[in-house]
């Protein structure tokens, strides 16, 4: 697979399904996937409840020569609360799973290159606490900020029509930073260089961040997105990412 080729997004997410299925591997999507099962029907109720409160509220609200408006305004902020959600449901989904994924993606590497993973002691995890707990805070400073700018898109008049389209967008890309950050974590990559290695594949990150929230709304595979996005994004930094040089992650965003 061509893994600079824009259209091979979609694909490495596909490949990461399949990857599931391996020999060896599929012991390690038990218990992700059980959360997974667990915190979509908790969110997917609080979505439900959202929506009727807000519905109730935009009829009381909105002045009746003002009714033609209605539709327009559900399909708005429908399409907003649904990519919230689902962005909400994943991040905290990857939060809790955290630990397993970045071990999945370990043993993906190990299975797509034949290596074995290095000894690591107790203490050696222990010690190494310290820098994940910095790496997860630095995602989601990077995260909130755009996110909230983002959000107020939603309440300003005209610019509220593609503010969904944005916040597709960068749900997307996110989504790819989130992924590429398990199998990176695991070789102590800077997130600078993760940033510039997206950027340099611009099209292809956003491809596969896209493929993955549509993924995500599909019934029964989007219990199964999250390890089959860290597979996919294994796939993805083994076949390119790993390989690159210093010298080719040296561009300032």
């Amino acid at each position: 697979m061509n893994p600079t080729h824009p259209a091979n997004g979609p694909a490495y997410l596909i490949h990461g399904f399949r990857l599931l299925t391996r020999p060896g591997l599929k012991r390690f999507v038990i218990i992700p996937l059980l959360i997974n099962i667990i915190l979509f029907a908790g969110f997917l109720a609080i979505l439900q409840h959202f929506f009727k409160q807000f519905d109730h509220w935009i009829a009381q609200v909105l002045p009746h020569w003002l009714l033609w408006l209605e539709g327009l305004i559900h399909l708005t902020f429908f399409v907003g609360f649904l990519l919230v959600f689902l962005y909400t449901f994943v991040a905290v989904a990857n939060l809790v799973s955290a630990p397993f994924n970045g071990f999945l993606a370990e043993k993906v590497e190990c299975y797509l290159t034949g290596k074995k993973p290095v000894s690591r002691t107790f203490l050696d995890n222990v010690k190494d606490t310290p820098r994940i707990l910095a790496r997860q805070l630095a995602l989601i400073g990077y995260y909130l900020p755009r996110a909230l700018v983002l959000l107020i898109f939603f309440f300003v008049p005209v610019i509220q029509l593609v503010a969904a389209l944005f916040w597709f967008g960068f749900n997307a890309w996110f989504m790819t930073l989130q992924y590429l950050d398990y199998p990176t974590d695991n070789h102590q990559i800077p997130l600078r260089d993760v940033h510039v290695f997206m950027w340099q594949n611009r099209l292809l990150s956003l491809s596969f961040g896209m493929s993955i929230l549509v993924m995500t709304l599909i019934p029964v595979l989007n219990f199964f997105i999250i390890p089959a996005a860290v597979a996919g994004a294994t796939q993805w930094w083994v076949e390119k990412g790993k390989n690159a040089s210093t010298d080719d992650l040296s561009v300032t965003l």
